[in-house]
């Protein structure tokens, strides 16, 4: 957690070592659990855990889980050393103590939190981090995971970034999946199960439906206030989501981080200005993001498809077609729509739609009506839907408003702007589907 008194912590920071006695695209890991090189009770009383990366210390006992740390630590190293494109070597002699706590009000008699600001839940300075007990073994490891984040950019990079960045960064690499050792960072959860206490898409979702949402601009400017704790992180992570795994806009934020980073709002601003000239095409992309954002989603294929041509205006009396891929989110048609003017969409063919986790042969193959059978977000699966988006209508984050097509359907714009097209389906079903839509679209003649 980002904290204004880091500057001021750094010379007590020697004097508790002293006193105390104590010394994300991600790729998984394929590294063992490596082993502890000696767990015992310190002169403090506390329990202490070592080995050749990790320093844990506690007032809880030590479980299996908390001894798995020091190979979910070698791990993550590994996973970093691609992330940030470093060779192993840098990364050499690397060791972190983490602290974690139980009884806060012990640990601070016996002088293991002297100088440590007040914090919620983590807090990162130098080579140690501190924790607070959670009430979910994934939560604890994700926090874990989450405050040695903050630490590795610190060693790579020299701090951590703006607010929005420091965190979303820690809370994109802190959220991960664990399967018979393998540790994997950075993962977009599929279900609520998988990730117990962790509420980021729950309070995002949340937000949208009360039209509290930052815009994009609100969350590059946030600060490091304590207020609004959830909706900031559950935010930042989305946002860093966004940009580091976008083809145009992730390779120039790294390119602006890897130069250095410290605290302040600095990396915001030089981002925004690189970004200007196509800040409402950024906007587009972002409200397609979080229009679609739920367990699973799919980041490769639902990535928002924009032309990269200007809009064409359909011409009364004519007709445009458009080719929609069944396995790709929203679609840009490349046609532009004038206010109070209907547009008509007709759509022919079919395509093979198969739901995860069923057999093989209960694939459906079904036309732009989708099927009854079941239902997403109000409209039968896979039936075609629009959506008309305004550019310089954007600077709100908001949920795309769309419209059922099926077979065929008639749209009157409220407003001037560009068709998009896509399937109705959510992100995590789009892998298996296998075909195109036919698309006819219109304007009648006044």
């Amino acid at each position: 957690m980002f904290d204004l008194l880091k500057i001021s912590a750094v010379i007590l920071f020697l004097a508790v070592t002293l006193r105390s006695g104590m010394l994300f695209s991600f790729q998984q890991s394929q590294t063992p659990n490596a082993p502890v090189q000696r767990v015992e009770r310190n002169a403090q009383g506390l329990y202490q855990l070592e080995s050749s990366r990790l320093t844990l210390i506690s007032d809880i006992p030590f479980d299996d889980e908390l001894k798995s740390w020091p190979g979910l630590i070698e791990q993550s190293i590994e996973q970093w050393q691609i992330y940030h494109g470093v060779e192993a070597s840098r990364m050499d002699g690397w060791h972190i103590q983490a602290v974690l706590i139980g009884d806060r009000a012990r640990l601070t008699q016996l002088g293991v939190l002297d100088g440590v600001p007040d914090f919620d839940e983590g807090y990162q300075y130098g080579d140690r981090i501190y924790l607070r007990e959670q009430p979910t073994v994934y939560y604890r490891r994700h926090l874990f995971l989450h405050e040695a984040t903050h630490w590795v950019m610190w060693k790579l990079y020299g701090g951590g970034g703006s607010p929005w960045f420091m965190e979303g960064m820690a809370d994109m690499h802190g959220t991960h999946s664990l399967q018979n050792g393998v540790l994997k960072l950075g993962v977009i959860p599929r279900s609520s199960e998988q990730v117990a206490r962790w509420g980021r898409l729950r309070m995002i979702h949340e937000t949208l439906t009360r039209g509290l949402a930052p815009s994009m601009t609100e969350i590059l400017a946030f600060g490091n206030a304590r207020e609004d704790h959830e909706i900031r992180y559950s935010w930042s992570w989305a946002a860093a989501v966004f940009f580091t795994n976008h083809p145009k806009y992730g390779p120039i934020l790294k390119e602006l981080y890897g130069k250095g980073i410290d605290y302040s709002d600095s990396l915001s601003r030089r981002f925004r200005a690189r970004l200007e000239e196509d800040w409402e095409t950024v906007q587009v992309d972002w409200n397609g993001f979080v229009s679609d954002l739920e367990f699973g989603y799919d980041l490769e294929r639902s990535r928002v498809l924009q032309t990269n041509r200007r809009l064409k205006p359909l011409m009364p009396g004519g007709k445009e077609s458009f080719l929609l891929a069944t396995d790709h989110g929203w679609q840009s048609t490349g046609f532009g729509v004038e206010t109070d003017r209907p547009v008509h969409i007709s759509c022919s063919g079919d395509f093979q739609i198969k739901q995860s986790g069923r057999s093989e042969g209960a694939d459906w193959r079904i036309g732009p009506n989708g099927i009854t059978y079941q239902f997403y977000r109000g409209n039968p699966l896979g039936c075609v839907i629009a959506s008309i988006v305004s550019p310089g209508e954007q600077e709100e984050t908001k949920r795309w408003t769309t419209v059922r097509i099926g077979f065929a359907g008639t749209i009157v714009p409220k407003k001037s702007g560009e068709l998009f097209l896509k399937i109705n389906e959510g992100s995590n079903g789009l892998w298996d589907n296998n075909g195109n839509i036919s698309t006819e679209i219109s304007v009648t003649k006044e």
